[in-house]
């Protein structure tokens, strides 16, 4: 089972690597970047208003949005064994 997922992380950090230009990591980076802060800043504004309950589920989005913009660089620039 760990060799099979170690298997996958070789596979997907090569398809980032070698497969994708340096122009389309920089784009897929930069969209996942504005799209979690922009939904960090909207959870965050929702919730200093009063009479708003914050809305969770941004919070969640953009959550994963930033973890996968970290997977990708991770992958790309990783230390790779």
């Amino acid at each position: 089972m760990l060799s099979m997922l170690c298997s996958m992380w070789d596979d997907f950090s090569n398809w980032v690597t070698n497969t994708w230009s340096d122009a389309t990591f920089i784009i897929v980076v930069v969209i996942f970047g504005v799209l979690g802060l922009m939904t960090l800043v909207s959870f965050l504004k929702g919730s200093f208003d009063k009479g708003k309950r914050p809305k969770w589920l941004t919070l969640i989005l953009s959550i994963i949005l930033l973890v996968l913009m970290g997977v990708l660089i991770y992958a790309r620039y990783g230390t790779h064994v």
